[in-house]
């Protein structure tokens, strides 16, 4: 290691070659760390004991210089027979004491925890208290959501006295970790508003708004080593629009719009119709075992099971990079709520195919689609059932279906987004908390 580099440890519980959302703004980070003065070290839990989806070409693009602590987390078998098998609970001790290993033995200087499961921010007051590292929090999703909730009895998948412990769990720890913060990174402006809210005695100045960054490096990738996806074969008498994400209660309004004006264009439009498919993909993150349609039955209200086919399971993160390059146009979907923010949007610009995004007007993906000339953007003030938003996806629709990209100016157009630049902000983030 250079003399002259700083050190921060990133928990990451997450970590290639598992599949999952959370780690990726770590991941592309993690060739441009050093260029900016940070030495990085990611701890995460070993892959034989973590979730989600087994993804080895994910490992593979991970640099090989990269230093990589994983421990194990608690046996799931064995913590589901006391009532519990998230890992997040599972994962908290091990994650603990392999931190406070390192802490001991090295000099680290800032702590980011840069994940979903939030129940690990608690050991950043711990850590805090026993070493005195700088604290920084990346939150890329609501951790207590309070009166913002979508979910209900009927919407909640799971137990519903689990969800309530759940947040009741997380209006306190989030309160506790809070305290240690001495820095917020989030992807939306909305929850920074929410925590800002909360947390009086922080400033504005506490909080970063930084999506994930883009990286052309992930598309090489998929083409040096031949990756494709399965999701349907190429067919040149149809057109293929995909969708690849989750899908939850609080995208449904937007999705009724939606399957509303493609039911009409069945009757405007029958021939175009019957050569369109949409797919939705990787629509939930339960196991294979116990995934389940999310879109499919909401389509078939208005006839549209013909035209809508539903993958439910995640597949491999280049198998989606692969399925939006080989598709027609790509569905960019958000939230009813302005808070909401895709962290894909960049990977569906960088696919160079047309992208219909539909959002509300507050979010961040609705400020930064402009600039993109292959993003057409429906957006709505309120609800997505004003009249002007319907309007407007129609033109969407057609726009999609007509658009020639240019793909020419996407590269200078992604600069200030890209992961390298992106990664230097972190830096400077971390340069200011420990310049004291």
């Amino acid at each position: 290691m250079r003399s002259d580099l700083r050190r921060v440890l990133i928990v990451s519980p997450r970590f290639p070659p598992k599949n999952a959302p959370d780690h990726h703004r770590v991941r592309v980070s993690l060739p441009f760390y050093r260029r900016f003065g940070w030495d990085p070290t990611v701890l995460c839990i070993s892959p034989e004991t973590s979730d989600s989806l087994d993804d080895p070409a994910l490992g593979d693009s991970v640099p090989r210089d990269a230093r990589v602590v994983r421990v194990p987390a608690w046996s799931e078998q064995k913590c589901r027979r006391f009532g519990f098998g998230h890992l997040d609970y599972r994962c908290l001790v091990p994650l603990y004491d392999a931190a406070t290993e390192l802490l001991k033995r090295e000099a680290y200087d800032v702590v980011f925890f840069s994940t979903t499961s939030f129940l690990t921010f608690l050991l950043g007051p711990i850590l805090k208290r026993r070493f005195g590292c700088r604290v920084v929090y990346d939150f890329q999703d609501p951790w207590f959501h309070g009166e913002t909730s979508t979910y209900t009895r009927d919407t909640w998948q799971g137990k519903w006295w689990k969800l309530r412990i759940g947040q009741m769990v997380a209006r306190h720890g989030e309160a506790f970790s809070m305290k240690a913060a001495d820095h917020v990174i989030s992807v939306s402006d909305g929850y920074v508003s929410i925590l800002r809210a909360r947390y009086a005695w922080m400033r504005d100045s506490d909080f970063t708004v930084l999506p994930f960054g883009a990286t052309q490096a992930d598309f090489d990738f998929v083409t040096s080593k031949n990756i494709h996806h399965n999701i349907f074969p190429t067919n040149p008498d149809r057109v293929r629009w995909v969708y690849a994400g989750r899908v939850g209660p609080d995208m449904f309004s937007i999705l009724e719009v939606m399957f509303h004006r493609l039911a009409a264009l069945k009757t405007e439009r029958p021939d175009f119709a019957r050569r369109l498919e949409i797919y939705f993909v990787g629509t939930n993150y339960s196991p294979a075992e116990r995934t389940f349609d999310v879109v499919v039955p909401l389509a078939a209200k208005y006839g549209l099971e013909e035209m809508v086919v539903e993958h439910s399971e995640r597949i491999p993160y280049f198998e989606t990079l692969s399925l939006y390059c080989e598709s027609d146009g790509i569905l960019l979907i958000g939230a009813d709520s302005g808070d909401y923010t895709a962290s894909k949007l960049f990977n569906c610009v960088l696919a160079r195919r047309p992208v219909l995004a539909l959002f509300h007007s507050a979010s961040l993906v609705s400020r930064m689609a402009p600039a993109f000339s292959n993003v057409f953007l429906c957006s709505f003030h309120v609800t997505p059932t004003e009249p002007e938003f319907g309007v407007k996806f129609s033109q969407g629709l057609k726009w999609l279906e007509e658009e020639k990209i240019d793909s020419s100016e996407i590269s200078r157009r992604l600069a200030p987004w890209s992961a390298e630049e992106l990664t230097r902000e972190q830096c400077a983030i971390f340069d200011r908390l420990t310049a004291s």
